[in-house]
């Protein structure tokens, strides 16, 4: 978890080579731990479809939405029940990583799935109070509105202006 995280800060501070080895070093631990019934009760949210969200956040902040659209659907992807990202368990979160897919998809000039993955935020912070998740969906709102002159991205503004 401290390997994807220093990634994410390593973003953030836009030095692409230490995010990068971050990154490696974040699956390279994962791959090598023990059992996640062995893990502390404190990271009971911390997997493997955890690490690729943050890497994904990580590829989106570098200007790489390729990659961050390779990691985020691999978060869901992964190869057990306990290692893929449970959207389900974490809907706050759920919703900002999808509206981080939108923006990776929207990066690509994929203006479909971006809306369609964005109808999905939406939906899944339905119910849910949250400034941080709130203000994902906003960014992303903001992004989407450059290109309102699509008619799928004008129906969606229009739709979630009322929501």
């Amino acid at each position: 978890m401290l390997h994807a995280r220093a990634c994410r800060a390593h973003a953030h501070a836009g030095d692409a080579r230490a995010a990068d080895r971050s990154a490696n070093a974040a699956l390279d631990a994962y791959e090598h731990a023990g059992p996640i019934e062995d893990d502390l009760p404190c990271v009971y949210w911390y997997n493997l479809g955890e690490a690729h969200q943050l890497i994904g956040s990580s590829a989106l902040n570098l200007g790489n939405p390729k990659r961050a659209v390779v990691h985020f659907l691999e978060a869901s992807a992964v190869h057990t029940r306990e290692e893929a990202y449970n959207g389900d368990a974490f809907p706050r979160g759920h919703a900002i990583y999808l509206a981080r897919l939108a923006e990776a998809h929207l990066g690509l000039g994929d203006v479909d799935a971006a809306v369609a993955t964005a109808h999905d935020a939406v939906d899944r912070m339905g119910g849910v109070t949250s400034a941080r998740g709130t203000s994902t969906l906003e960014d992303l709102r903001k992004k989407l509105a450059r290109r309102r002159g699509i008619p799928a991205v004008a129906d969606f503004l229009d739709d979630t202006d009322t929501e």
